[in-house]
This record gives structure tokens, C-alpha cells and sequence, in this order.
């Protein structure tokens, strides 16, 4: 059994600071995060608030974020063992029905499906996309509106590849996946495998530029601030009737969103809590 250690971050925060300092912690280099309550890892959150418990992929990267986020937020680092983690982080996991089609649960709970599901087996172990967060579940939403069938699809900052493994499970003919941690690609394959659609998906940590070929449907969950940075190499990846699904945006970061993929013709927004994800096409000629 090993001994090593997992460093993590835990966030003490106020309702309303929970999105805000979310975004923050993956801007320093989380690699997954997760809410927490005295149930589970962290047992002294009864300040009326949330915690939040960061994972890093080393040692020196979680101190470095604790000093930045120390700044903003009580925060404090924490050190749980392997074995302990392997089990804990199942934990707040379960089936959940989203849209009309998609039923989303993790492998170790099992699903009770009715005709029509389009059942989906996720571990997200440390990678985002659970499908528990808002941003995730809004692209399903537009995914189980949308996928008819036969869709090339590219999913950047795959995570989990919850989303390009729902659209395969909803009748997409092939995906590809990316990702620049390495970790993300290797959940990805697995829980591609899980939903037996590995041979239609492919994970690499490759870069977006670098990548072939267009696509019928681009998906981009990542966040407002790298999304502003995007627009060129995302629509060079579109087909040209193909559709770009971008999500990760709160709602007062949408218009400036929009401003920097102009002129592309936005064609839906939907909303959860904070969060919106923006459907868009290419300008008619």
C-alpha cells in the first residue's frame, strides 16, 4: 500500500465567494476541486460558508498557491494519504439526469436507467468534470438538444472527457480530446473505455494548433479569460456549418466573451446560477 501523501489546499469561503474563489484556485494550477463539508475531509466548516478543497499535483505547487490565495481567502494546506484519498474523493458523487437523455453516475453506483437513457459512466478521480458543476452540465444540456448524429467533435481542455464521451454516447461518429495535463488524458481514455467508445476517441496532450482537420462541433468548457484569448485557432477548427459550444463563462464575463469571438453568430445562451454557455456559428458569408 503507498505512503505518499497528497497535498491539498482548503478554501474557506462565504456563499457567495464560492464561484469566485473556485475560478481563482484553478487559475493557480488545481487539478481538481471539490466542495467540501465536516462530513468528509475537511471537518471544521461551520462558518455558515463553504470549503473548498484544491488538489495539486505536487508539493511546491500547492504551497504556491496557498501563498497567492492566503491573499484573498482563509486558506490552509493539507496532506491526506494515498490510500485514504483513493476512496475519499468518491465521495458527493451520484447519478444525476440531465436534459432528456443523459444519465451521468459514477461506475461504483449503479444506474437505474429507463428506456431512452443515454447513460454515462464518469470517474472524474482528479480531473474536472464530474458533471456535478454548472458549466459542465449546461454543455450537456446543449449536447442531448443537439447531437443528431454522425458529429466529428473536438473537445478542448477535455478533463474528465465527460463531454466528447457524451457526445459519442449520443450518436457522434468520432472525437478528439485534449488537454494540456497529462493526468486529464489518461481519465479521459479510461472513462472512454468505461462507456465503450475508446476506439472513437482519441486524448492527447496536443496542442490546439497543431491539431487537423475540422470538426462538426467544438467544445471549449475552460474559462472566460483563456476563452477571450482562443477565438482565431477554435474557428479555425469549425467546420463551416459546424457548431462552437464554449462554456466556463459567468454571466457578467458573456458580452465581453462575445466581443472577442465577433463576428460568429451566437445562436443560444443558457443559464444556471452564475454560469452561462454560448452556442455559436460562423458568420454567414
Amino acid at each position: 500500500m503507498s505512503d505518499a501523501r497528497h497535498p491539498f489546499v482548503t478554501v474557506r469561503v462565504r456563499s457567495e465567494q464560492l464561484e469566485l474563489a473556485q475560478l481563482r484556485l484553478w487559475e493557480l494550477g488545481a487539478t481538481g476541486l471539490e466542495e467540501r463539508d465536516q462530513t468528509t475531509l475537511v471537518r471544521d466548516a461551520d462558518l455558515g460558508g463553504a470549503v473548498i478543497l484544491a488538489a495539486f499535483a505536487d508539493e511546491a505547487s500547492a504551497r504556491k498557491a496557498l501563498r497567492e490565495i492566503r491573499n484573498e481567502y482563509e486558506a490552509d494546506i493539507v496532506y491526506v494519504p494515498g490510500a485514504d484519498w483513493a476512496t475519499e474523493w468518491r465521495r458527493g458523487f451520484s447519478a444525476q439526469r440531465i436534459g432528456k437523455r443523459l444519465l451521468l453516475h459514477p461506475s461504483w453506483e449503479p444506474a437505474e436507467s429507463k428506456p431512452g437513457d443515454v447513460v454515462l459512466t464518469i470517474d472524474p478521480e482528479n480531473a474536472f468534470g464530474s458533471g456535478d458543476h454548472e458549466t459542465t452540465r449546461l454543455v450537456l444540456r446543449i449536447l442531448d438538444e443537439r447531437v443528431l448524429g454522425g458529429e466529428r467533435v473536438l473537445d478542448v481542455g477535455c478533463g474528465s472527457g465527460v463531454l466528447s464521451i457524451a457526445a459519442l454516447r449520443l450518436g457522434a461518429s468520432s472525437a478528439m480530446a485534449t488537454d494540456i495535463d497529462e493526468d486529464s488524458v489518461v481519465v479521459t481514455a479510461r472513462n472512454a473505455k468505461l462507456n465503450g467508445v475508446a476506439p472513437e476517441l482519441h486524448a492527447s496532450t496536443q496542442h490546439l494548433a497543431e491539431v487537423d482537420g475540422v470538426f462538426d462541433i467544438v467544445l471549449a468548457n475552460i474559462e472566460t479569460r483563456v476563452l477571450v484569448h482562443m477565438p482565431e485557432d477554435l474557428r479555425q477548427r469549425l467546420a463551416p456549418a459546424g457548431m462552437l459550444i464554449l462554456s466556463g463563462i459567468l454571466r457578467p464575463e458573456r458580452d465581453e466573451l462575445l466581443d472577442a469571438y465577433a463576428p460568429m453568430k451566437l445562436e443560444q445562451c443558457l443559464e444556471e446560477g452564475e454560469w452561462c454557455a454560448c452556442v455559436l456559428r460562423h458568420a454567414e458569408p
